[in-house]
């Protein structure tokens, strides 16, 4: 289930979002309504949403301000910003914005949002299966953050776990590939939903951690990362 909060000061204008987002969501979602900022901030700390669809203009903490405090907490929610003020725009890229939508336009803009969405939870969901001694184990693509090989020894990091793995890296490399994967260097595959920046020799993950860039694949990794961002809608 996609769980969906919908913020507004404006109740018209929040039972009217709501009811559209509704109407618009193919998928299972469960979708929660607010029309301050301070309760949704407050609701966030006890429950993860998946998307957050955002009014900019709000009386004491705005859209903007809500968007940077969670995403400090949260680096995987999908934050849709829905406001007329198109001057925002590049302050809330800053915070991972995923959409903007103007209000004005909300119903004709929604179908190729709700769109997007349902492609990125679709591909994030869908399940790897690894071979490991004595069995196998699935995990979903979000949940893998890099695989990594040591030797002969290859291990799936999936943040809190590790699963040494049967195969090879080059054998992970072509089953993921297309599927947002990216060979940083001949020691790591890296999921690039995780991927903060690109330094000079490194590779940045969102939680701070570094991964080693090969000098030879740093342009081919700008590049991908573009396409999987761009393609993907994140």
């Amino acid at each position: 289930m996609v769980r969906i909060a919908v913020c507004d000061d404006e109740k018209v204008d929040l039972e009217y979002l709501a009811e559209k987002i509704e109407h618009g969501c193919s998928c299972d979602c469960e979708i929660v309504k607010y029309e301050d900022g301070e309760n949704l901030l407050a609701d966030s700390r006890k429950q993860v949403f998946d998307v957050l669809f955002l009014d900019i203009d709000m009386p004491g903490m705005d859209g903007m301000l809500v968007a940077e405090t969670i995403r400090e907490e949260n680096q995987y929610v999908k934050i849709v910003f829905v406001t007329n003020k198109e001057e925002c725009v590049f302050q809330g890229y800053r915070y991972g914005a995923f959409r903007f939508m103007r209000k004005s336009c909300f119903e004709q803009e929604l179908p190729e949002t709700m769109a997007s969405l349902e492609k990125f939870f679709d591909s994030v969901n869908e399940l790897i299966v690894f071979k490991k001694p004595g069995g196998e184990f699935s995990k979903k693509i979000s949940e893998i953050r890099y695989i990594e090989v040591q030797g002969h020894n290859v291990t799936v990091n999936c943040g809190d776990t590790t699963e040494q793995v049967m195969g090879t890296m080059r054998e992970y490399e072509k089953k993921l590939s297309a599927k947002g994967f990216i060979r940083i260097h001949k020691g790591f595959l890296v999921n690039f939903r995780n991927i903060y920046s690109i330094e000079q020799k490194d590779i940045v993950l969102d939680d701070g951690k570094k991964l080693p860039l090969s000098r030879n694949r740093i342009n081919e990794t700008k590049t991908k990362l573009q396409v999987f961002t761009r393609s993907m809608d994140i």
